[in-house]
Order: C-alpha cells, then structure tokens, then sequence
C-alpha cells in the first residue's frame, strides 16, 4: 500500500497517474475512519446506538487497503473477540454473515482465524455448507438470511486458508441470470440481477458474463449504483476490486475518480474532512462510516482476497489543511462529468506523518457517545449494507 513518502505527497500538487492520486487520499479517509471508533475499539451507525459487528469488520478491511491504523484495527479485533458469540450466533443459532466477516478480517489481520476468540471460525463456517455447497444460516429457518453476498464471503474465506472450493463455487455459478449478473436473494421466481451482488460474486470468482454485464452498468459519473438511485461510494468502492481482479483498467480508473469527487477536503468542515460521503448529495453522518470504509478497498484498488494489513502503519497521518491553494493544480481526473455535491479535494488534504496520533481536536462528531454503555446485539445485521 501507501508508504511514508506516498503520503507525504499527498500535500503537494502532483502530475501523477489515477493510482497514485488515490493512493494518496485513501490515508486521509482512514484518518477520519479512526475518529469514528467508539471508544477507540469498534464502530457504530449512528450516535448512540449499538456496536455494529459488520460495520467494524468493514473499518479493519478499509483500513488494511488504506495501510493505516493498524493500532485502531487491532483493538477493533480484541473487541470482536471478546463478544464474539453475540455476533456469530449462540447455541443452536449459527450465522454465516457474520462468521464469514469476522474470519475474514481475522485473515487480514494476519490473526488465526482457527483459534479467534476461542472459536474455529474456519470449522464454523464450513458447518453451514450444505450438501448442493450453498452455506446457510443455522436455527430459526425464517430468520435465514443467506445471500449472494454471505455465500460470496464463504467463498473468498476458505479461498484466502486455501480449502476446496468445488461445491460452494459451482453453486453460486448455478444462481447466474440470464443477463450474465446475479441476484442478491437465491431462489426468486425472476432472476433478478443486483450490482451489489455482481461486485461481490465477482470479488469471489473469476466469470466473464458477469463481469460483462458489471462493466454496463457503470454510470456516466464513473460511480456505479445499488438497486435503486444514483451512483454511491458502498457499491463502487466493492465494484472497483472486481473491476481491477477482471483487467478492466479503465472502468476502475473512472471508478476511483468518482469516489474521490465524495471525499470531503479542506473546504468542508474541520470534523468531516477525510470522510468519503455515500453520494453526491454530500456529507451525512448515518451513511458515512460505512460509506468511507468501502470506498477505501475502491481508493486503495484492492479486492477481499487480497487485502492484507501486514504493512500497515500503527497511526494515522494528520490531516493539514493549507491556508492557500496550491500555485500549480492537481493534474486532472480521466473525462468524467462531475455529479453535483462534494467536490473533489482541492485544496488537497495535506497528510503528514503516517504514524502520527490524530489531534484530538481535529474530530468532535461522536465524542458523546464516548461513556455510553455498549449494546450487544443477538442478531446479526445485514452484511454488506
């Protein structure tokens, strides 16, 4: 990833390719990710509310790619660990999603994933593979919430620890639309293709239609969609690894240049800047963790199989803003309209000193949750939301 001279770099004007500008803001970003651990050790969605398991997965991945805050990630895993049955299912109850998010980010972090939290996550998520190799939630059947994306994770798991890959492949495969996408939601009447879904299946196995029909349905502004509205940071930043793993170059070039029109830069406030908003229509707090986490693995052009934080720095680089911008500007982006809403970082963020502390002072967003009690929930959450 980033090293301390890319960063360094970031507080200059550069005349430099599409990887390297996004090289630089993907620290920014997790600079700003950090603040947002609640108290230092996991992340929530909102002000108040619970620890989100997936969320804080979501922040070590981000972080891993953007090769920062490996002291954040690494309290972020003792969190995960020490409430681990809460989140993966107790007793009778087994939850593919979280089983797979949690072994996955045990993986980036070069942690055993066999022996994480006193749990085989690896022996726990085979269990849920059936026979036909579809990976299934275990307890209340109505509470079954497996999906392309929870079979996708299984996959990239037991890929990333070297296990067969036969069966759970070759049923994802059968899942395929005609129109070369695949469905979020196994089993419906009309296959129905999802572009969250491709990205993911993509992220997991290597399938030309599918990464066809993914290259179509990227928008003019270089960003790709969910289901429903406009281009968004989640879905692109997931798009990219599929892009970058499938040799489409240009769509990924497009791709990371959209995500860097949603960071908010030294024109924004003190508190936001480094984030990455969900879309165009700008900064919003409920969207934005989850939004800057994704989108660092797209700024960062890395897909889940590859990810890794063994050069991670243990700090953040402070974020500087100069009082004047730069005499010479940022050299441009590859053609792509601009959607309206946060503009690119111009002045750029200045990021100094990958293992620096972040000034306390620079965030306040969620300093009053700080002393809260910690929610635990008993279920899981949506994985990949």
């Amino acid at each position: 990833m980033r090293r301390s001279a890319l960063v360094a770099l970031v507080a200059t004007a550069l005349v430099a390719t599409p990887q390297a500008q996004a090289a630089e803001v993907a620290p920014a970003a997790g600079t700003w990710l950090v603040s947002q651990f609640v108290p230092g050790d996991h992340l929530i969605n909102f002000p108040g509310g619970p620890g989100d398991p997936g969320l804080t997965a979501d922040g070590v991945y981000g972080l891993a790619a953007a090769g920062v805050g490996q002291s954040a990630s690494a309290k972020a895993m003792a969190w995960l660990s020490a409430n681990l049955p809460d989140f993966i299912g107790k007793g009778e109850e087994s939850f593919t999603g979280p089983v797979a998010k949690i072994a996955l980010a045990a993986q980036v972090q070069g942690l055993d994933a066999r022996k994480f939290g006193g749990v085989d996550l690896i022996e726990r998520l085979t269990e849920l593979q059936d026979a036909d190799g579809r990976f299934r939630d275990k307890g209340d059947p109505e509470w079954d919430e497996s999906n392309a994306f929870t079979q996708s994770l299984a996959i990239i798991v037991l890929r990333r620890a070297a296990l067969p890959l036969d069966k759970a492949t070759t049923y994802l495969v059968s899942t395929q639309c005609p129109d070369g996408g695949f469905p979020i939601v196994f089993g419906e009447a009309t296959c129905k293709s999802d572009v969250d879904a491709t990205t993911m299946v993509l992220q997991a196995l290597r399938n030309p239609a599918a990464l066809a029909w993914l290259v179509k349905q990227q928008q003019a502004d270089g960003g790709f969609p969910a289901a429903v509205g406009p281009s968004n940071a989640n879905t692109t930043g997931l798009a990219v690894g599929a892009l970058v793993a499938g040799g489409q170059a240009g769509a990924a070039d497009r791709a990371v240049a959209y995500l860097r029109t949603l960071q908010v830069g030294c024109a924004g406030p003190e508190a936001q800047r480094g984030a990455i908003a969900y879309d165009s229509t700008g900064f919003e707090a409920a969207k934005a963790v989850r939004a800057t986490a994704q989108a660092m693995l797209g700024l960062a052009r890395v897909g889940l199989v590859d990810v890794s934080a063994a050069s991670a720095s243990a700090g953040v680089p402070a974020i500087e803003c100069a009082t004047t911008p730069p005499s010479t500007p940022p050299s441009a982006e590859p053609s792509v309209p601009a959607p309206a809403g946060p503009a690119p970082v111009d002045p750029p963020l200045a990021a100094t000193g990958p293992d620096q502390a972040v000034p306390l002072t620079l965030f306040g967003s969620f300093a009053v949750v700080l002393g809260a009690a910690l929610l635990f929930v008993s279920r899981r959450r949506k994985v990949g939301a």
